[in-house]
């Protein structure tokens, strides 16, 4: 099954202009996500870079919502509050 995850940072600036200790936990993120795509786990993943709504995206191809879940509780965005995460089922139509 594959999943559909919204990410979106919480601060609306922190994209464009990120502290330095945001600029490192995004560096690790990125890592996290290297490791999933590595390990089978990630299909694709990337931001949409609109100024003041910017979102990410990462579909995930594991068995349960339980196992994305997981996944999202050690990433380092999202467990050191940088961003937020919204997990939806999602069907890939056209790989």
């Amino acid at each position: 099954m594959s999943w559909l995850v919204i990410l979106r940072p919480t601060r609306a600036d922190m994209p464009f202009d990120p502290t330095p200790a945001e600029d490192g936990i995004v560096a690790e993120h990125f890592a996290h996500l290297l490791r999933l795509h590595e390990e089978g786990k990630l299909v694709l993943a990337g931001p949409s870079p609109v100024p003041s709504d910017t979102i990410g995206i990462a579909v995930f191809d594991v068995d349960d919502e339980a196992e994305v879940q997981a996944i999202l509780d050690v990433d380092p965005a999202v467990a050191n509050g940088v961003m937020t995460a919204e997990i939806r089922p999602f069907r890939i139509s056209i790989p």
